[in-house]
């Protein structure tokens, strides 16, 4: 390295700098000398930089870190898909949490891996100007809270986002910090394309945790949190969390997903997509995660804190179109499918809900004169004992239908939901955007439960009935507890209890609670099959078999899921078989002569 005029040219490991010879970095040194010149204010702007292997030897501070006033790197880093690990112990430093500290306006950082060791993570820069794609976060960070860390934000990918974040991935477990964002901690321009697969442990020290961004300001579009978000401690105050942003200040939500579960037992403002919302937009975004909190629940959105924002107007117009909630809501006081509290001017249109709720299936009733409601909709065979506001459904703006009436493609359900979604047979309708996404796919198979009219149907927390599954897409079908059986689309009620039938597709997968409450049974009194019959079917105690003539030594009594149960010998024509200690549900009777297979005849236990 020599000095030239206050620029600095590093040799690095060769290579000039443009884009067809780049220079080439092979070691911890050669990041070293990168850092070195940046804090000499050598920019490196318009030159490339390439990472020609892993660095297994950790660098023990930021690159850039010690420039005074601190100093942007403009440069391209190509990782080529390679990795640098480092060891960031705590520093008095709090800048030096970070891989790059300042990333310029015409910076591109892409293909590239971090791991090792940060006490806390801010991921790849302090504040990112410039692009920031396909890179990804592996680190371990420490789960000890330190009290004099107590204000910090964490983040996977960069603190501060005033450029581009592409295809980055974030792999860290955070916990117990203050502010966490699994992405960015605050977004004020674009994040597309990210993935968050973290999950994130909260204590009595955390004020708010994201999946994505804590704050955005920004546009945040086709991004994914998959961690769970877990808080089993109250704050001293109050707490936000959401699967992609904890507060949604301004700027727009678009085709993201949440699918982590987010539990947080902290005061209020909870959803699966963000816990507050002032302003801006949320457009064509699914919740599939269970929510689970005490007051401000929400499949969407939690509410809008007034005494955040208490210099600000209350009178911001927010917009929730084309929005989507799968996941179970379960709130101590108060809990929504779609939206919480609505304090100010709001816009609330053309969403379904199909996620079972203790509380209102679409919003609250504290929605005032300005605020315009209409075309909600959730499945009321999968949500019982709700209504779409409040203690009422309106027609035309938030009212509960039979599930194949919002399944399908019929163009009475488009006129319902309009143009924002995509439709197809076998399924309820998935927000444009996210129709090619597995876990959307698996949310939107319907379970069709029996229905006389509109007015009489069963919904699962009384289910009656034999009743259909959508079978669309490839997806599987299985119970927990076998009170019911599969064939193909059909399942046959065997006993009465609690059930918890699964659905699956590619690694990703849906519950739903049934709560069987009696058992249809469509066998006649008497079974015949080839010659031999059973009866009374259904049986309570004795079931009665006549051979009629057919030769037959041995019965053998089987479950519907195959497992032998007991053996008997048949010694007449006429032959009383104990059936008093079997559970309710469907059998199989078998029967053998000389171990030849004679006939198979299914009988009902009630």
């Amino acid at each position: 390295m020599f000095f030239a005029s206050g620029l600095i040219f590093a040799q690095f490991g060769g290579g000039t700098g443009n884009e067809l010879n780049p220079y080439r970095i092979y070691t911890k040194g050669h990041l070293e000398e990168l850092s070195d010149s940046i804090i000499a204010n050598n920019s490196f702007e318009g030159k490339h930089f390439k990472l020609m292997n892993d660095i297994n030897e950790p660098i023990t501070k930021p690159i850039g870190s010690g420039a005074s006033p601190p100093a942007f790197f403009q440069g391209f880093f190509h990782g080529c898909g390679n990795y640098i690990t480092v060891n960031f112990e705590l520093q008095n430093n709090t800048f030096d949490r970070t891989l790059f500290l300042l990333l310029g306006q015409n910076s591109v950082i892409d293909s590239l891996v971090i791991e090792g060791y940060m006490v806390r993570t801010q991921g790849f820069a302090f504040t990112n100007k410039g692009t920031l794609s396909n890179c990804t976060n592996n680190v371990l960070i420490s789960a000890m809270f330190i009290e004099d860390d107590m204000w910090d934000a964490w983040c996977g990918i960069c603190l501060n986002n005033e450029g581009l974040i592409n295809n980055c991935t974030n792999n860290v477990i955070f916990y117990n910090g203050f502010q966490m964002g699994g992405i960015v901690y605050s977004n004020f321009n674009t994040i597309s394309n990210c993935t968050n697969n973290g999950n994130m442990y909260g204590s009595i020290y955390t004020y708010s945790m994201a999946g994505i961004c804590h704050f955005n300001s920004g546009l945040v579009i086709n991004s994914i949190n998959n961690g769970n978000i877990t808080s089993t401690e109250e704050y001293a105050d109050i707490s936000f969390s959401g699967g992609i942003c904890a507060v949604q200040l301004s700027g727009n939500l678009v085709n993201c997903q949440n699918r982590g579960n987010i539990s947080n037992k902290a005061y209020a403002f909870t959803a699966g997509i963000t816990g507050i919302f002032k302003s801006g937009k949320i457009l064509n975004c699914a919740n599939h995660g269970e929510i689970l909190g005490r007051h401000y629940i929400g499949g969407i959105v939690g509410g809008y804190y007034a005494p955040e924002f208490s210099s600000n107007s209350d009178t911001i117009g927010t917009v929730i179109f084309n929005c989507f909630n799968s996941g179970l809501i379960t709130a101590d006081s108060i809990g929504y499918g779609i939206r919480g509290d609505m304090h100010h001017t709001d816009t609330i249109s053309n969403c379904l809900n199909i996620g079972e709720i203790l509380g209102s299936a679409i919003i609250d009733t504290s929605s005032n004169e300005n605020t315009y409601i209409s075309n909600n909709f959730y499945d009321k065979q999968m949500i019982p004992n709700s209504f779409g506001i409040g203690l009422n459904d309106i027609d035309g703006s938030a009212e509960g239908k039979l599930t194949n009436q919002l399944t399908g493609t019929s163009a009475e359900l488009q006129a319902m939901l309009g143009d924002g979604w995509s439709y197809a047979e076998g399924r309820y309708p998935i927000p444009l955007g996210l129709e090619n996404d597995s876990m959307a796919l698996v949310a939107a198979t319907p379970v069709y439960l029996h229905f006389e009219t509109e007015e009489d149907y069963n919904h699962v927390d009384s289910v009656c009935k034999n009743f259909t599954v959508g079978l669309e897409n490839n997806v599987s079908w299985e119970s927990a507890n076998d009170h019911v059986s599969f064939n193909n689309e059909n399942i046959t009620l065997l006993s009465m209890g609690m059930e918890m039938i699964t659905v699956s597709l590619g690694g990703y997968s849906k519950n739903v609670r049934i709560n069987i409450v009696d058992i249809e049974t469509s066998a006649p009194i008497q079974t015949i099959e080839n010659g031999i019959s059973a009866y009374p079917n259904p049986a309570s105690d004795y079931i009665n078999l006549n051979l009629n003539g057919i030769q037959a030594d041995k019965l053998e009594i089987y479950d519907i899921a195959g497992k032998l149960l007991s053996t008997n010998n048949i010694n007449s024509e006429l032959t009383k078989v104990f059936t008093g200690n079997l559970k309710s549900g469907i059998y199989l009777l078998k029967f053998y002569n000389k171990s030849q297979i004679v006939t198979i005849l299914r009988f009902v236990k009630n």
